[in-house]
């Protein structure tokens, strides 16, 4: 969608266009106006927003045709789209009507360009070709005339042959459309929701070439799950996926009228978590009118607060979730921990750390002693990462974390070095499984002086 592209792509097309159309008034008068309107289109064909909201219609809450044009949020993530993005958002904020928009425009004024749009059930998909319908149904006779005529088939794919273009929509249950072909846009439409996530995206990126785009879109369902597992390496900086985050009470839509004596009794009368939020975000009495109505068991799963609870939301956990919210929120307004590349040492070069990452809130400090948990993972790509809590032993407090997808016997290293600088602290790594190859390189090959020996005891 590189405007640059766009632009000299459009004026080929423009200008055969006015050449074989020329206005039979030759005047000054009529030559302008026909080179302002070749300039207008050139600057819309330009920029996708100003080309979607020229000419596309969309279906909307009332079921009234309006044209399309952008609220906040889509605009907000419009200027800060990426070619690799993670979006977790609040319900109904358009996020796919959008991306429909943009792989559209994308799809008629690129020539030889394929379109893949996957959601999670049919229904959903259903939804999604009857906006990109509505999109060729209701589209300028001269940006039709452009593309050519479409050929549609039962598999809810558009095909344009006279530019070669191509636009699918599918279910994540099944991933035949489009196979053998290479996708430049991929949007993956509620991943979270999606019944073998891990399988179907390796499947689908392999065909998105470098310079193709991905969108994973997704409310939240739970922690653990594949979508889950991405946002927090997004959010953690893990350079895969850009991160894009919508809460409700960011869209003017999410709000109720009350008039001035309603508008005293809310903001009166509210919960410890209702002043919480009117303090954080400055809610208005209508906002916490609209969120007391919509409360319910999934309100923070659909309609999001922040990025942390949303997941916990949607678990049967057994601790009081609006107690873990308010120690989230304590925890995010300490100071970010530093990120270091390499572990210090007393003599010698520091130990580089990298494909690992290494948190640290407090560095060793005189006089206190530490203790670190260790869990080892595979170290393969695909697989669970290890990771390490260092602890001050009198307090509790965490004060570094070592995490990342590296080898049991390097993580052996890295622990040696990690457990060193902290005075030499107590280091307790899990035994089953991979951590036999990192307590063996800590012990046979490192010889840390400090490990944690699990003692069995017979029957007497």
């Amino acid at each position: 969608m590189a405007a640059t592209s766009a632009t000299s792509q459009t004026r080929r097309r423009s200008g055969s266009s006015q050449c074989c159309g020329l206005p039979a008034d030759t005047s000054p008068e009529a030559i302008v106006r026909a080179t302002e309107r070749l300039e207008e289109l050139v600057r819309l064909r330009a920029d996708p927003a100003l080309w979607i909201e020229a000419n596309l219609w969309i279906r909307n809450k009332r079921k009234r045709v309006i044209p399309l044009v952008l609220n906040w949020a889509q605009r907000e993530y419009y200027q800060h789209r990426t070619s690799r993005d993670i979006i977790l958002k609040a319900r109904q904020m358009g996020f796919t009507t959008l991306i429909c928009a943009l792989f559209f425009a994308d799809t008629l004024l690129q020539s030889n360009t394929t379109s893949v749009m996957v959601a999670h059930d049919f229904d959903s998909a259903e939804r999604i070709f009857r906006i990109v319908q509505l999109f060729w149904e209701r589209l300028p006779d001269s940006e039709k005339a452009e593309a050519g005529k479409p050929r549609f088939s039962n598999r809810r794919e558009f095909l344009w042959p006279k530019i070669n273009s191509h636009f699918y929509i599918g279910t994540a249950a099944s991933l035949t459309f489009g196979r053998g072909q290479t996708i430049n846009n991929l949007h993956c439409s509620e991943f979270a929701f999606w019944p073998r996530p891990e399988e179907a995206l390796i499947a689908l990126t392999e065909a998105v070439p470098s310079d193709g785009r991905i969108i994973l879109e997704s409310t939240a369902n739970g922690r653990g799950n594949y979508f889950h597992a991405l946002w927090t390496e997004a959010t953690d900086g893990e350079a895969r996926f850009a991160p894009h985050y919508y809460v409700w009470f960011e869209s003017p839509e999410y709000t109720a009228r009350v008039t001035k004596r309603e508008e005293r009794e809310i903001m009166g009368n509210l919960t410890p978590e209702e002043a919480r939020l009117v303090k954080q975000y400055q809610l208005t009495a209508g906002q916490i009118k609209w969120r007391r109505e919509k409360r319910r068991d999934l309100f923070k799963q659909e309609y999001p607060e922040d990025d942390v609870t949303c997941f916990l939301a949607s678990t049967r956990s057994v601790f009081d979730l609006e107690a873990l919210q308010r120690m989230a929120a304590r925890i995010g307004a300490e100071p970010a921990p530093k990120s270091l590349a390499t572990i210090p040492k007393r003599s010698g070069r520091p130990v580089p750390v990298a494909p690992a990452r290494l948190l640290v809130w407090r560095k060793p400090e005189q006089g206190k002693e530490y203790v670190i948990g260790a869990d080892v993972g595979e170290g393969l790509p695909g697989g669970d990462a290890s990771c390490a809590v260092v602890l001050e032993r009198r307090s509790g407090e965490q004060v570094a974390e070592l995490h990342g997808r590296v080898a049991p016997d390097r993580f052996g290293h890295l622990l040696d070095a990690l457990g060193r600088w902290y005075h030499r602290a107590q280091v307790a790594v899990e035994r089953n499984n991979h951590g036999h190859s990192t307590l063996n390189t800590l012990r046979n090959v490192r010889h840390y002086p400090r490990l944690y020996y699990h003692v069995r005891y017979d029957a007497r």
